[in-house]
């Protein structure tokens, strides 16, 4: 084990049965995170047939590994391309699950012919990318940095005199996405070991990512739920279970995994409509997919379940009641029914309002942002919306520069 920037560690698995065999792995703990606090990436294999395991120890500018076979180096420096200057169009999409983005760099005196070679060793499927967006104002040039994505793949076109070299990458949600569970995991059989918030952090930490808090529920701490991980289960699913307990939302942003409570109270952090011109807009409302939520839990003192039911009672004026009932033995009291109930009922809320409008681009808008909204056009004054995702288009060739902001309820 060492520490050039974070905690390193191999370690060698041994398995007797059928092709046996003797493999290091190697994890990390992922940035700013505490020895105690036992958050670590996914163990990766090394490709090496050893039975002994391999000294880890850095020096300098270097890393190194040794083991009686060998010595293996590598540079702590970081190796940086800028490839601004070359940028054709550009397309960043952002969603509640998804983050991508693809740059069309010109390549027209093949510049980027052998990517992953001499002075483009660094641009390599793998590498990751750093995209900070920008525009010209009275202060200068200003910038929106922090966002990170990994090259996936590329691609090289040419056609009528035109060459170009294409990146497509994707934020940490494809991490999460392509995480499988090697192993089976549980919590809280017997005793209260890990929360909801921390179960999270857990996941998170297997595929590099760190969770940060901008604000949060005090279910997401306080419920402590008999939960088992499989084998082959998919992060993204678990994910998805753990974040159903709470009322609390996840966004991805550079490597980091950022929570949100989102409530109807949230003041707007942003105007549209007036200093900031909307290009155009659509602004849908429907009936909520859910009005009523039963919820079933189970006493283990006086041995008898608990069913609570929670109303969206204006929903049920209307439309009579769109019930969703749901058992978790997790729930053992009044309240926690209530919390989860109420929870279902807010994320119906909140989808219960769409649209999405056409802006100049605002660097600075994030995901679950609450902004207000005038267009005397479609009847609007200061209306506040959630923002639920966000698309930059940069095609410079057909004049266009703007965000694109999906919405919903606040």
């Amino acid at each position: 084990m060492d520490k050039p920037d974070v905690y390193r560690a191999f370690y060698v698995e041994k398995f007797t049965g059928t092709e046996s065999y003797n493999r290091p792995f190697w994890s990390h703990s992922i940035p700013e995170a505490k020895f105690i606090d036992n958050l670590w990436h996914e163990p990766v294999p090394f490709n090496l047939s050893s039975e002994y395991g391999l000294a880890i120890a850095h020096h300098g500018d270097y890393c190194w590994l040794s083991n009686p076979g060998g010595v293996w180096r590598t540079s702590k420096a970081e190796q940086t391309i800028t490839l601004t200057a070359d940028v054709l169009s550009l397309k960043q999409e952002t969603s509640e699950t998804l983050g991508r983005l693809i740059v069309e760099l010109r390549n027209d005196e093949g510049q980027y012919a052998s990517p992953g070679q001499g002075e483009l060793s660094v641009l390599n499927i793998g590498c990751q990318l750093e995209f900070s967006p920008g525009y010209l104002t009275t202060a200068g040039n200003e910038v929106s940095p922090g966002q990170t994505f990994i090259l996936d793949a590329y691609e090289h076109t040419s056609s009528a005199g035109k060459a170009s070299f294409i990146l497509y990458c994707s934020d940490g949600w494809s991490l999460i996405q392509n995480w499988r569970a090697r192993h089976q995991f549980r919590w809280n059989k017997d005793s209260t070991e890990m929360n909801v918030k921390q179960l999270l952090e857990f996941v998170l930490s297997r595929v590099g990512l760190k969770l940060e808090v901008k604000s949060q529920s005090s279910v997401i701490t306080s419920f402590y739920p008999d939960f088992t991980i499989n084998p082959n289960n998919q992060g993204e699913i678990v994910i998805s279970k753990l974040l159903s307990f709470v009322p609390d939302v996840l966004f991805i942003e550079g490597n980091q995994g950022y929570l949100i409570n989102p409530l109807d109270t949230d003041n707007s952090v942003y105007s549209y409509g007036s200093a900031h011109p909307i290009f155009a807009g659509r602004y849908r409302r429907e009936a909520m997919a859910i009005s009523r939520v039963q919820v079933e839990g189970y006493d283990p003192v006086s041995e008898e379940p608990i069913v609570v039911d929670s109303f969206a009672w204006d929903e049920i004026d209307t439309l009579y009641d769109r019930l969703r009932q749901l058992e978790d033995k997790n729930i053992d009291t009044v309240a926690k029914a209530q919390a989860r109930g109420e929870a279902y009922l807010r994320e119906a809320e909140i989808e219960s309002a769409s649209g999405m409008f056409r802006i100049p681009v605002n660097c600075g808008q994030q995901l679950y942002d609450v902004v207000d909204i005038t267009d005397n056009r479609a009847g609007l004054e200061a209306e506040k919306r959630r923002v639920l995702g966000i698309t930059l288009v940069y095609e410079p060739r057909r004049g266009e520069y703007e965000n694109r902001l999906s919405l919903g309820a606040v």
